[in-house]
């Protein structure tokens, strides 16, 4: 399956070990921005080009992961998988952004996003045996 993850760029190495680990597993990346970095001081055109190449990676996408924590872009990605009603799946290495309280956001609560929490060595096996079971519908 097409994926794209969505996160923070100081979260990048955490990115790589998780593509390198679907990618292992037969999945193939819609669009890695690690291989770039950071554009914020390069240029307007160049972030216009970066926004659109993320956007159609999201589109492209069969499934988001999110890898929290993530900052504006990551929330702007995970909403535009929620419009897209993209099957979307979250990692924290905690469970405090999946509880009641100022950590959360309600857009991880939808009906059919999957959470996983704890260590990332076993997210690509979590991800991996989620997609193999039927997909519940996105709910809005």
């Amino acid at each position: 399956m097409k994926y794209y993850i969505a996160t923070s760029l100081t979260n990048a190495k955490s990115h790589n070990i998780v593509r390198d680990a679907l990618c292992a597993l037969g999945h193939e990346i819609t669009y890695d921005w690690t291989s770039h970095g950071s554009v914020q001081q390069i240029s307007v055109a160049r972030l216009n080009e970066i926004a659109h190449l993320e956007v159609q990676g999201v589109l492209d996408a069969d499934f988001v992961l999110v890898l929290l924590p993530g900052g504006k872009g990551t929330h702007t990605e995970l909403g535009l998988a929620v419009a897209a009603k993209k099957r979307i799946l979250i990692y924290a290495d905690s469970h405090v952004p999946f509880s009641v309280g100022p950590a959360t956001c309600a857009f991880y609560h939808l009906h059919g996003v999957a959470h996983f929490s704890g260590s990332l060595d076993g997210l690509a096996s979590w991800v991996h045996a989620i997609l193999q079971r039927t997909a519940p519908a996105l709910e809005c």
